[in-house]
């Protein structure tokens, strides 16, 4: 049996314990297949990240990341949790600003803004085509949604496959009460925007009963999708920020900003709890 550092990092709170809570596993170099899958499917929290020495030269820790039961290729907030607990545990920060994760998917650039403001690259989409008019339709149903408060839609996959629905304002977000035993595989997320001076400039809410998870607090990689997919169509400012988590009791906030580095989504990152975890 291994001791082992735990920590449980609160994701883009605007409030203590108001994010999304995501275990971290580190040193977890010498556990088997089995233990991991064990531990994934026992730590209480909707994510659950492993914090492993990287194979890469050019990165400065490797991730595997599990929601739920199932590992994930990439996930944004265990990206963000896994860098804050591997900062906290070397005592030191980046000296120039910046840590590189390796994960399934390759490296990923990971922003130190400061003590608590911690972002990641966004991944590159995956071309899935577009998606069919009926689905659309049957998601809609299934959501209860009006065609006419739907504005566009795009299979949104960088690690992940969601359908990426654009609603009209974030009251329609806010307003849906999804059928959620009917929507089966699918993985979805919904994006509106709020009216000018509202605390966010738009209102998230997603779907993964497949993964376990009826409604998220908080999706990163979602939100990374939405901007891959709407910045460039000029469907969303080149830097915007998104709510999430109101349906579900909770407060959520991600900032995201589109350069010629890239999109960048981040926010608040702060470790919990701590201890040392007997696997």
């Amino acid at each position: 049996m291994s001791a082992l550092p735990h920590a449980v990092i609160d994701v883009f709170a605007t409030e203590p314990f108001e994010g999304s809570p995501i275990a971290v596993v580190l040193e977890a170099d010498g556990l088997s297949e089995e233990r991991i899958h064990g531990l994934a499917e026992w730590l209480p929290h909707e994510e659950t990240v492993f914090v492993l020495s990287p194979t890469d030269s050019g990165a400065d820790f490797r991730t595997r990341a599990f929601r739920s039961k199932t590992e994930v290729r990439f996930a944004g907030m265990s990206t963000l949790a896994a860098a804050r607990a591997w900062l906290d545990r070397e005592g030191s920060s980046a000296s120039d600003g910046t840590l590189v994760q390796q994960s399934e998917i390759g490296l990923t650039p990971v922003q130190v803004q400061d003590h608590q403001t911690l972002s990641f690259t966004a991944p590159p989409l995956f071309d899935r085509g577009e998606p069919d008019e009926l689905t659309v339709e049957i998601i809609c149903e299934v959501l209860g949604l009006e065609p006419d408060q739907v504005q566009g839609s795009a299979w949104l996959d960088s690690g992940t496959g969601f359908l990426g629905l654009l609603a009209d304002s974030a009251e329609t977000v806010l307003a849906m009460e999804p059928d959620i035993d009917q929507l089966g595989q699918h993985m979805v997320g919904v994006l509106g925007p709020h009216a000018d001076g509202s605390p966010a400039d738009f209102e998230l809410r997603s779907f993964a009963p497949s993964r376990g998870i009826d409604e998220q607090r908080a999706t990163a990689t979602l939100v990374a999708a939405f901007a891959s997919w709407l910045v460039p169509r000029g469907l969303a400012p080149a830097s915007f920020t998104v709510a999430q988590g109101r349906a579900v009791g909770h407060s959520a906030l991600m900032r995201v900003t589109t350069g010629d580095d890239g999109t960048w989504v981040g926010g608040a990152v702060v470790a919990r709890s701590g201890g040392t975890l007997l696997a």
